[in-house]
């Protein structure tokens, strides 16, 4: 009957003994409103006393009263806190321990913006790859092309995307067009390496992986295959060096650390092991 707003009960307690219950409207639900209320004439969520109105009662629908007690220093303090909280705080200037990558969302968002972009679009394959889905990232890495993306840049991505896809032979094509482009760059080493392992060649992917770091000392990702290549070759002490360089370039591969956890097992040190295999686990979780 007050276009259609419900009405509940409410206890006011004052300065006096008197307590007087008068109805209110109640505040609209989430959703009823949008978030731009600068026209609105009251303040949003707040209920408006209805004078001259008798609160209503209903045994179907039991409402418990509520009780106001008017406080004006506690008001005060209120508002005090609230602005406070509200106070920009300072960023410490410690950067976390952890490297925190953007979301895959997150880089196909960016990719979306400038598909033509050669970092945006490496950087989105390369997640892609990470989380399985190898050929959404060869189909993210030929709009690239088409788009004017650097040529060199793709076409090592996509030996990479389509070595993850078990596409071998397409795979050594894609290095091969990087080759004739950029012939002495080091990232060829590295994807040739990269590819033998995923053929099973260990042995074959020690030597272009070893002259790939030589190049690129931080490259991370050679760091941990050529850490597989020497792990399957029995070469033991040297994968664990090689694994623990990966995990120290990039805290978030999960398998550089199950990686050392297994030369540790295969050495004979199982507690040792245990402690990376956890590591792994929670970075893996992480």
């Amino acid at each position: 009957m007050f276009d259609g707003e419900p009405l509940v009960p409410m206890e006011v307690a004052g300065a006096g003994e008197d307590v007087v219950a008068v109805p209110l409207r109640e505040p609209p639900v989430c959703g009823e409103w949008s978030y731009d209320d600068s026209e609105l004439e009251e303040t949003r969520f707040v209920a408006r006393r209805i004078d001259g109105v008798r609160a209503p009662t209903s045994k179907a629908t039991p409402i418990h009263p509520i009780r106001v007690v008017v406080d004006p220093k506690a008001m005060a303090a209120r508002a005090a806190a609230a602005a406070a909280a509200s106070a920009p705080t300072r960023i410490p200037v410690e950067a976390p321990t952890r490297d925190r990558r953007p979301t895959v969302e997150a880089l196909r968002l960016a990719f979306e913006q400038g598909p033509g972009d050669t970092a945006r679009a490496a950087a989105y394959a390369s997640a892609l790859e990470r989380t399985g889905d190898a050929a959404a990232a060869v189909k993210a890495l030929d709009r690239a092309a088409e788009a004017g993306a650097d040529g060199f840049v793709v076409a090592c991505a996509r030996a990479s995307a389509l070595g993850a896809m078990l596409k071998y032979d397409d795979a050594a094509k894609a290095l091969k067009q990087a080759a004739k482009l950029r012939p002495d760059h080091p990232e060829i080493l590295v994807q040739q390496g990269i590819l033998a392992c995923r053929r099973g060649r260990w042995k074959d992917a020690i030597e272009p992986l070893q002259r790939g770091i030589a190049a690129a000392p931080d490259h991370a990702q050679a760091h941990y295959y050529v850490g597989e290549a020497l792990n399957h070759a029995d070469r033991l002490e040297d994968a664990r060096a090689a694994y623990e360089r990966a995990a120290e370039l990039d805290p978030e591969n999960w398998r550089a650390l199950k990686g050392i956890g297994i030369v540790l097992d295969r050495l004979g040190r199982s507690p040792e092991a245990a402690e990376w295999y956890r590591r792994a686990r929670d970075a893996q979780r992480g």
